[in-house]
């Protein structure tokens, strides 16, 4: 079967509790494991957008990821 590429877009936000002052880096540290819970067991609530990618064409010599076979 013949492989091509793919874009997934996504759309994720979570709410966190921080101190009022608190950096960038740290919301985003507090929010971390929220999305990642997210991505685990939700990704398909999420999901905005699936297409081909059509500026970087599936390359067998440049794309280095392992074969995902897919049960249908």
């Amino acid at each position: 079967m013949a492989k091509v590429a793919k874009l997934v877009y996504v759309s994720l936000a979570t709410r966190v509790i921080v101190d009022e002052d608190a950096t960038e880096e740290q919301i985003l540290e507090a929010a971390k494991h929220r999305f990642i819970d997210k991505v685990q067991t939700e990704l398909g609530e999420h999901l905005e957008f699936i297409g081909y990618d059509d500026e970087c064409p599936y390359d067998p010599d440049m794309d280095f990821f392992p074969s995902i076979d897919v049960d249908k």
